[in-house]
């Protein structure tokens, strides 16, 4: 080993230290004259998502590789990744290529009858996973064994942070590099999205780029920019048919039997509680919109419900939720429905309910409305091998609706409900019948003539291939927009067999969308996730042009003096990009409306050529500067009385001098103060409400002593209200 050196650095004292007007100076280089489309690339840099170099598996296609590549490096930088491209894209084969790269099989976790599927993909990709289903989770069950890759599909299902399953992940989570697949991430608000960021990402995941805390995104009317560095989206993605939209008309004998169900319905009382009325009222009207057999069943089970209040002396939320089904799990506020036994039924409705179902169910109008609308069910397959686009996808919510109809369309019909399968009064595995609606129909061989027609819950509207099919049927609408595009995107999807897909939906009678409003709500709901799926899958060069990301040019026109500045901070290896403007005296704020009205002066003015920055600016371009980093102080996760019970243990393990105790302390300190992820806030409440004697033993995560914050400008544009020119003092 190297002797130390025995030489002494020199000295500086406080006398030798002298102030500098220009702080710039100080950096060994002035800021430079630059073109405008100069400055505009320097700011498009600046909010780039980034990009892996690293050579992207062979068995990924084409359009895969760019989502690929900012996945793998989201993945690097922030540990996590929400993968939101297109329903039928390829997102299994883009987790399976980060998957590739792996020194240990990856873990994916999937709705159970899915698990099969990602094993042949896998298989198919030669790259080992291991799996664990969506429903062990929501039984407590945790996967054993360690991962340092997860991929959560259909991770959509885990937007309801107060459901059993995502309490179960979201802590084991924690220190694990976890990517979330959806093509689906906003269901029915914002938070829907908040929620699955903040199972993979620390709540100050883009606090960089001047977002404090991931909630804090869903009061915004569009997507930061700085999203699109956790979601990925690709700005276009081939078109694999086209989608051919043809809708069924209400016949007088359907309208008739609306107006009976509906008058039904309103004929019970249900409940004195008006939030129970409601819900109770949905859920009969949405069976009745789908079929009278659905009405019936659901009705029956109204009547259990009903039956159970009375021995009971109440019903429960559980009771409720069991009876509203999961569908209506993002539709109600449950908090609001009180606790236990406080839901009071209406008794007297067992008389009514009872002569309700005592008129026999009849589904016929609008069975022979649907089938005139879909191709014959007997024409043949013609030249075995090649696309039929006569056969046919029915979608429903009610195994009572796809019943009915499998029996009234006779014993060659396929279905699928849940894991049963079959063709007509025959049982298959379900795997065995839906090989005959993908892409090897042309190998089925399972019986003489594969079927032709398929009638499916929606269980089966997740994560499957049905590119054979050439024709889809809405039998119902779903509570949500996400549910209708799942439906669709099992056929137009990579590896459809038709240039177009007819898409046929029934639609509810004009007295049944007054009453229930499905086709409104469904639109509303498209509305906000189409919205801001679009904004995110912009390209960069677009989103410059964003009210949010305004870029300016020289101008002068009368308007008081003005300045915009592109900040770029970093953290570590984190780095971010922020916007700050200042009109006048004004200090420098981060307003979008501001910098947004810059932009349309900038493209409105001469433009030009940008002059050096003036030393009088110079300075409170540096006082800017110190302002971002000042702001960018993260809210601790804990509570001040956790961090006071961790430092007097601390205090207590000096004295002893327990090296051990004091290293667990220091690490579940970092931990408490640091902003936590989704799993980690559950962790500390856990730790909040423990005894002192079982913090030591509760394992956290050991994260990274947080660096410094540096800033540094890499756009500044000016507005001057004098037509003179900018002149450097030294130029």
């Amino acid at each position: 080993m190297t002797a130390p050196s025995s030489r002494r650095w020199p000295r500086i004292v406080a006398e030798s230290l002298a102030g500098v007007s220009d702080p710039l100076r100080t950096v060994g280089r002035r800021p430079e004259s630059a073109t405008l489309a100069a400055v505009q690339a320097a700011a498009v840099a600046a909010f780039a998502v980034g990009r892996a170099i690293e050579r992207p598996p062979a068995f990924l296609q084409l359009h895969q590789v760019d989502a690929w590549r900012r996945a793998h490096f989201a993945m690097a930088r922030f540990g996590g990744a929400l993968l939101a491209e297109p329903v039928g894209s390829g997102k299994s084969w883009i987790a399976l290529g980060l998957a590739h790269s792996e020194h240990r099989p990856a873990l994916v976790i999937a709705p159970a009858v899915l698990l099969e599927q990602w094993h042949q993909t896998s298989a198919a990709a030669g790259v080992p996973i291991q799996t664990w289903s969506h429903e062990r989770l929501s039984r407590g069950s945790l996967p054993p064994g360690q991962h340092s890759l997860v991929v959560v599909d259909e991770a959509h299902r885990f937007r309801d942070p107060a459901i059993r399953r995502v309490a179960t992940l979201a802590p084991w989570l924690l220190g694990r590099r976890t990517l979330l697949l959806t093509a689906t991430p906003i269901v029915n608000q914002l938070r829907d999205l908040v929620t699955l960021l903040r199972l993979i990402v620390p709540e100050d995941a883009l606090l960089l780029d001047g977002i404090p805390s991931l909630p804090a995104i869903a009061q915004l009317e569009i997507p930061p920019v700085a999203l699109r560095r956790l979601v990925i989206r690709s700005a276009a993605t081939p078109r694999y048919a086209d989608r051919q939209l043809h809708r069924i008309g209400t016949s007088p004998q359907e309208a008739a039997r609306i107006e009976r169900a509906i008058a039904g319905i309103d004929s019970l009382v249900l409940s004195r509680t008006p939030a129970f009325r409601r819900l109770l009222r949905s859920v009969l009207l949405d069976a009745a919109a789908s079929s009278d057999a659905a009405l019936h069943r659901a009705c029956a089970r109204y009547r259990a419900l009903l039956l159970h209040g009375r021995d009971a002396g109440g019903v429960s939320r559980a009771s409720i939720r069991q009876f509203a089904g999961e569908a209506l799990e993002q539709l109600v506020f449950w908090d609001l429905l009180g606790t236990d036994h406080d839901g009071e039924l209406a008794l007297e409705d067992i008389d009514r309910v009872d002569t309700i179902r005592a008129a026999p169910p009849d589904d016929s109008a609008w069975i022979e409305e649907l089938v005139s609308a879909i191709p014959p069910l007997h024409s043949g397959d013609g030249v075995r091998g090649q696309a039929d686009a006569g056969v046919t996808v029915c979608f429903t919510r009610h195994r009572a609706t796809a019943q009915a109809l499998r029996e009234s369309l006779g014993d060659a019909v396929g279905w699928v409900t849940g894991s049963d399968a079959g063709i007509g009064p025959h049982r298959l595995t379900r795997a065995v019948l839906l090989e005959a609606f993908g892409t090897r129909r042309h190998l089925w061989r399972a019986r003489r003539e594969p079927p032709r027609l398929l009638i499916a819950t929606d269980v089966a509207a997740e994560g499957l291939d049905l590119q054979s099919a050439g024709c889809l049927v809405h039998v119902d609408l779903p509570w949500t927009a996400m549910r209708v595009e799942q439906r669709e995107g099992r056929l137009l999807r990579i590896g459809q067999q038709h240039q177009q897909v007819r898409v046929v939906v029934r639609v509810p009678p004009p007295a049944m969308e007054a009453a229930l409003a499905s086709r409104a709500r469904i639109r509303r709901k498209r509305s906000l996730s189409e919205r801001w799926l679009a904004a995110l899958g912009r390209s960069a060069a677009t989103v410059t042009a964003l009210p949010a990301v305004p870029l300016v040019a020289t101008v002068a026109d009368g308007s008081p003096d003005a300045a915009l500045l592109v900040v770029a901070t970093s953290r570590g290896t984190h780095t971010g990009a922020r916007i700050l403007v200042r009109i006048g005296d004004e200090s420098w704020c981060a307003d979008p409306a501001a910098a947004a009205a810059l932009w349309q002066r900038a493209h409105a003015g001469i433009g030009g050529t940008l002059a050096a920055i003036p030393d009088d600016l110079a300075f409170d371009f540096a006082t800017a500067l110190r302002e971002v980093v000042g702001a960018l102080a993260p809210a601790p996760g804990s509570t001040p009385s956790l961090t006071g019970r961790i430092q007097r243990l601390a205090r207590t393990a000096a004295a002893r001098r327990d090296a051990a105790a004091l290293a667990a302390l220091d690490r579940l300190l970092r931990f408490a103060i640091a902003p936590p992820t989704l799993g980690g806030r559950i962790l500390i409440d856990t730790l909040a409400a423990a005894p002192d004697r079982d913090l030591l033993r509760t394992p956290v995560p050991d994260l990274p002593r947080q660096s410094a914050v540096a800033a540094r400008v890499v756009a500044a544009l000016l507005f001057r209200s004098s037509a003179a020119p900018l002149r450097c003092p030294d130029a």
